[in-house]
């Protein structure tokens, strides 16, 4: 009877969604689509039936620009923040980059993300199809399903780089390796903060050298010498100026030696298995490893009174470029 009903739901509407490839020749738009990881939120109950992206979780998606809300009511349910993931075109597969080698850029708005919430663009070793689920619906890919990171979130182990973890307040981005394709997994990763490791209190900050009260293009650049990812570069443009990141990322930097798979190498392994691009926002009480202490002014963290204050808060990602280095910016 369930597999009867299965199969007169309506299947999900994912929302369109544009994206550019680049050579030094110049870019081309990439059609594809967006899909929303149903274990945000509780709405993994909506199986294959439609989800109201911009009422139920707060997604708004025009052409390549991608708005996340963080409060989001709707027919009783609340839903904190989301997570997104890029389909192909003939919305199966999840899309898949390998970052050696090569470059990603996009411009963020960061203004309204205060202390206690995270807006993150980060890469998983996610499987191509996701992890079709047991039940009649049998959801892979296209219901956004299979997720995984270094720190084991939702049951599922892989390799991780976080693109930007931030707040206005601070930046970081880290690198997470681990042993094997789905275990050992670096949880801790090897990070970069200009507040925390290069004692820069100005650099991310309203009004600072990268100045978060206005959209600003973030560009990182994966070097490689032959086929090993060797260094991770970060520059940002903003206001016709491009500010390149006091150091570089690189073995040395993490001080790694290779222990437990723990190299640039290792991650250009992954890279090189495919990557998936992850957009997410989310709130908690425990920030302070982002953007307090010694990483970043923030003294107090409260997400029930973010929640309470500032619900329609945002992120707005757009401009999403990815190609060969120097050729996205």
């Amino acid at each position: 009877m369930f597999a009867l009903l299965a199969s007169f739901a309506l299947s999900e509407v994912h929302p369109k969604f544009t994206w550019q490839k680049c050579t030094k020749a110049g870019c081309t738009t990439q059609n594809g689509f967006l899909v929303h990881d149903k274990h945000i939120g509780d709405t993994w109950y909506r199986g294959p039936d439609q989800l109201d992206y911009e009422n139920e979780v707060g997604v708004t998606v025009k052409g390549g620009t991608v708005i996340q809300k963080l409060v989001n009511k709707y027919k009783g349910n609340k839903v904190i923040g989301s997570r997104l993931y890029i389909l192909t075109a003939d919305e199966k597969y999840y899309e898949e980059f390998n970052f050696a080698g090569k470059e990603i850029s996009y411009t963020v708005d960061m203004s309204e993300i205060p202390c206690a919430v995270n807006a993150a663009l980060y890469t998983a070793e996610m499987p191509k199809g996701g992890k079709p689920t047991k039940d009649a619906s049998n959801l892979g890919a296209e219901g956004g399903t299979g997720y995984c990171d270094a720190n084991c979130v939702d049951g599922g182990c892989c390799p991780e780089m976080d693109i930007q973890e931030a707040s206005s307040k601070a930046m970081v981005y880290t690198a997470h390796t681990c042993q094997s394709p789905t275990a050992n997994c670096d949880s801790s990763g090897c990070g970069y903060n200009p507040y925390r490791d290069s004692q820069d209190k100005t650099f991310w900050a309203v009004g600072g050298k990268v100045d978060v009260s206005k959209p600003v293009t973030v560009v990182t650049q994966f070097v490689t010498a032959g086929a090993s990812l060797t260094a991770i570069k970060r520059k940002y443009v903003q206001g016709g100026k491009t500010i390149e990141a006091a150091k570089q990322f690189d073995d040395k930097f993490c001080n790694w030696n290779g222990n437990q798979g723990r190299s640039m190498a290792a991650m250009g392994t992954s890279f090189a298995r495919g990557h998936v691009l992850v957009f997410s926002l989310w709130d908690g009480d425990g920030m302070s490893w982002m953007d307090g202490g010694n990483a970043g002014p923030c003294t107090s963290y409260s997400k029930a009174s973010v929640e309470a204050s500032r619900p329609n808060l945002k992120v707005t990602w757009s401009n999403i470029k990815f190609g060969d280095i120097d050729s996205t910016y």
